[in-house]
């Protein structure tokens, strides 16, 4: 888990936890929780939910989030005890293959490329969908981030196109050692044409030898098809979240 690019502003980080509060960002989950290192006993990880309400109220945020140590089994205690305090419990599965196992697939048809300022409302249109979801508000501040920071992003974005209209996207974080996908999503009317699969096999050409990983919810179908398409499991972690809290 330590390769997966993390974003937001780093408040604390120590032996224990690292805390991430990004005030220019209070509806985004991700940037705004704290990540253990060490598991907590249940006493000090209630007094850490009370210091963290604390601290979110004062940005507007209204949530609660935690993320586990990587490889750590949360016995029948901690699940009572999180569903107690009506956290929704998360698994973030770690996957990995070697870019040159991605199977290429060309189509004609569809375009891949890499996100300009010509073409990023073209990705921002596929963004929303995915986003709304979440809300308007949500959707709204997170647009607002990749328009702002698009020239300074740490990810590339990538874009495809059937028949010059916007129909998938994706971003790419790419380190000196491995290339991350993130954000992988394709336009509902358009899935199960081989669209996803163009886009890795962009991916794979952009990897050259690097390998390729991402990180998958435990409970999604997608999983399914990445372990399909050669994708090798490496780790997992919890993660709960609370909207709304009080």
């Amino acid at each position: 888990m330590n390769d997966i690019f993390q974003q937001g502003d780093v408040y604390v980080d120590d032996t224990l936890k690292t805390i991430y509060l990004t005030p220019e960002e209070p509806l985004v989950y991700d940037v705004n929780k704290w990540d253990y290192k060490q598991m907590p006993s249940i006493k000090s990880w209630e007094q850490d939910m009370r210091n963290q309400l604390d601290m979110h109220k004062k940005q507007a945020s209204h949530h609660l989030a935690f993320t586990f140590p990587e490889n750590t089994l949360l016995d029948k205690q901690w699940l009572d005890k999180i569903q107690s305090y009506h956290f929704e419990l998360g698994l973030m599965e770690l996957y990995a293959i070697e870019s040159q196992n991605i199977k290429k697939h060309k189509n004609n048809q569809i375009k891949v490329m890499f996100v300009t300022e010509q073409t990023l409302e073209d990705y921002i249109t596929i963004y929303r969908q995915f986003a709304e979801p979440y809300g308007k508000a949500y959707a709204d501040e997170n647009i607002e981030v990749i328009r702002n920071q698009f020239n300074e992003d740490s990810k590339s974005r990538v874009i495809a196109y059937k028949e010059d209209v916007p129909v998938g996207i994706l971003d790419l974080i790419i380190t000196q050692y491995t290339v991350e996908i993130d954000g992988f999503g394709v336009d509902e009317s358009y899935q199960n044409r081989g669209i996803g699969s163009t886009m890795q096999s962009f991916v794979a050409e952009v990897a050259d030898t690097k390998p390729v990983i991402l990180i998958a919810d435990g409970e999604d179908s997608a999983k399914e098809m990445y372990i399909r398409q050669g994708y090798i499991f490496i780790s997992y972690c919890y993660q709960i979240l609370k909207e709304n809290a009080r």
